[in-house]
């Protein structure tokens, strides 16, 4: 016997789960900026706000992964035998033939997962490059918030255990 509240799951509204993510990576580079002057000047911390990811979202990610294999061949296709021109294509697109499905994913997961600052697939590929741990970090409280799924919006209902409390 299920005790899954069915009808209160129809009734309730939902929420994204959202959270500040601070990297370290980002703030000791200075790309937060500085707070004082000269020797005193200290990195003012890189927060990225971000949130869990829908279901939709996670196949999405999926295809785009797949999608790269072809955007690939589609590349080649259109450059003919110049390798040098296929590769500036992918890298414009933040994408090579050499990207394990696994990262697409995971870059497309950040991607569309960072709230503040707005980012391009191909901002979300430099840092994963540049500061790989504050990517990880990223893609890590990304994954957490969506394993918790959407804040859901529901009354709470009384125990009946306890009498209220009554003012003195």
């Amino acid at each position: 016997m299920s005790n899954f509240d069915l009808a209160g799951f129809r009734k309730a509204k939902f929420q994204e789960r959202e959270e500040d993510v601070p990297l370290s990576g980002l703030t000791a580079a200075g790309f937060g900026g500085f707070e004082g002057e000269g020797d005193n000047a200290k990195p003012v911390p890189v927060v990225f706000k971000v949130r869990g990811l829908t279901a939709e979202e996670l196949a999405k990610a999926e295809q785009g992964a797949d999608n790269s294999k072809l955007l690939v061949k589609v590349a080649e296709g259109l450059a003919g035998n110049d390798t040098e021109k296929v590769a500036a294509m992918m890298d414009g697109l933040g994408l090579s033939d050499k990207t394990p499905a696994a990262l697409a994913k995971k870059l497309a997961h950040v991607q569309m997962a960072v709230v503040e600052p707005e980012l391009k697939l191909q901002d979300v590929v430099r840092i994963a490059d540049a500061y790989p741990t504050d990517f990880m970090e990223l893609s890590n409280h990304i994954y957490n918030l969506t394993g918790k799924g959407k804040v859901a919006q529901v009354k709470r209902k009384p125990s009946g255990k306890t009498t209220a409390s009554k003012p003195a």
